[in-house]
């Protein structure tokens, strides 16, 4: 089984570095905090916990942080008697009333010095632990408003401070690292787009970064691709129409040069009274010939416009083609071909451009008749397939060569010896093909049957 690496995506990315902020923030809080205790008393975070100076045995131990905040421990006997007392007393009183002892553990009350109650498990005696309230009071507003100057606060001052710094710091490895999964493929595609503006071909980025850039890049990528196949798409019509040109000057030549030579002869008195009318018809057959070439020619050029739009209307197919047919079956039938006719009578309707239509089946007729000059038949016909129309126009000439039958619509290619190309412009294909595919059909050529059959599906 293929192993598939999921890309993270940037939002991923973001949330995960607000989250390791975060949590490196609290750490950092938590560890000044631990480090800014520390020092107050003297590494021992114990000497902060009332409850932790007097073991279950009635010990006292660890009174040196009770004692830098000013407190002291007093050890009472079962009457409340003050028996013993640890660091210095603040105090008069030598023993307390039970109303008393029990007041004097109170937090709500305003007196000046806050107590707490450690009873040992092991032990009859009771160990009030007090601390000054104006001390604790002191040690909170100092953190808060640094209100004095002692070497305390000052060691306090340098935690915030330390921690500050740490914070800036994490922000900038933070910022540092965002920057780099950010701002990197951001520069390199605009680099990229920078080189396509400048005129470089196959422009391929090869950026590894997370899922949305790098489906901007794949999006990229696919832009430069397609750009670079339409810059050759673009080329190579150019240089069709540049072909098509030449050609056509070529094609052009010989009848304006006979056109020219005739009227020369004319105007100097040269053709003889009984050839004067031939030399007229001449003219007009040659200057015919220069009208159509220059026809087909500008349909060609302006075939690719996407401005000429096709005039469609709903037709009936079938009408429409009894229609040429009837045009033209008097001219097949003296150029001495049996013209067969298969076209149903029930309707088959398709949105075409019925003048361009007609040119694209009247041009496959006047092949048919032109180059079958080994048969005897010529032949069209229609049906629908699924939604759509199809007409076949056959002859039972020869047939066409393969080599010769992938060139044929392409624009000046003329046919062999057999299939005689007198006459013709070589652009009947090529212009019948580019109104087929501009109505969204196809046009193609077969050998079925023993016919050269030219199908066209619309």
């Amino acid at each position: 089984m293929n192993n598939i690496k999921i890309k993270k995506s940037i939002f991923t990315k973001l949330i995960g570095g607000f989250i390791a902020f975060f949590a490196m923030f609290l750490a950092t809080f938590i560890i000044c905090i631990l480090m800014a205790a520390s020092t107050l008393n003297n590494g021992n975070f114990e000497n902060l916990m009332p409850y932790s100076h007097i073991d279950s045995f009635g010990n006292v131990t660890n009174t040196e942080g009770i004692i830098n905040l000013g407190g002291w421990i007093e050890e009472l006997d079962s009457d409340y008697n003050i028996v013993r007392i640890y660091g210095e007393k603040r105090t008069e009183s030598t023993k307390y009333s039970q109303n008393e002892f029990y007041d004097m553990l109170s937090f709500f009350d305003e007196d000046e010095f806050i107590c707490f109650l450690s009873n040992p498990e092991y032990c009859d005696n009771y160990f009030i632990i007090q601390y000054p309230r104006s001390s604790v009071d002191m040690q909170i507003n100092f953190v808060l408003n640094g209100d004095k100057d002692t070497a305390a606060s000052r060691q306090v001052f340098y935690f915030i401070l330390l921690f500050f710094v740490m914070i800036l710091l994490e922000m900038t490895l933070i910022s540092v690292y965002l920057r780099r999964k950010i701002k990197k493929p951001l520069q390199q595609l605009t680099e990229g787009m920078e080189r396509i503006q400048s005129g470089e071909s196959n422009v391929v980025l090869d950026i590894k970064t997370e899922a949305e850039f790098e489906q901007i890049v794949n999006t990229f990528n696919t832009m430069t691709y397609n750009l670079s196949e339409e810059k050759l798409e673009n080329r190579r019509l150019n240089e069709q129409k540049n072909q098509l040109l030449l050609e056509l000057s070529h094609d052009l030549r010989t009848p304006i040069a006979t056109i020219k030579s005739c009227a020369n002869a004319l105007e100097e008195g040269l053709v003889p009274e009984d050839k004067i009318k031939s030399y007229y018809h001449t003219i007009d057959l040659k200057a015919d010939r220069v009208k159509q070439l220059s026809d087909d020619m500008f349909f060609m050029l302006k075939a690719d416009n996407p401005n000429d739009k096709l005039n469609l209307e709903k037709t009936d197919i079938c009408e429409f083609l009894r229609k040429i047919c009837a045009e033209h079956y008097d001219e097949t039938e003296s150029s001495g071909f049996s013209f067969e006719i298969d076209i149903p009578e029930k309707p088959i309707y398709v949105m075409i451009d019925r003048r361009l239509l007609s040119r694209v089946i009247e041009n496959l007729l006047s092949n048919a008749r032109k180059y079958n000059v080994t048969g005897s038949v010529i032949a069209i016909g229609c049906f629908q397939k699924d939604d759509k129309a199809v007409i076949r126009v056959s002859d039972d000439g020869k047939e066409i060569d393969e080599e010769l039958s992938q060139k044929m619509f392409t624009a000046f290619f003329r046919g062999d010896k057999t299939r005689s190309s007198s006459g013709g412009t070589g652009l009947g294909l090529s212009i019948s093909k580019i109104i087929t595919e501009k109505h969204g059909g196809t046009l193609l050529y077969k050998r079925e049957n023993c016919r050269n059959v030219f199908e066209l599906t619309i």
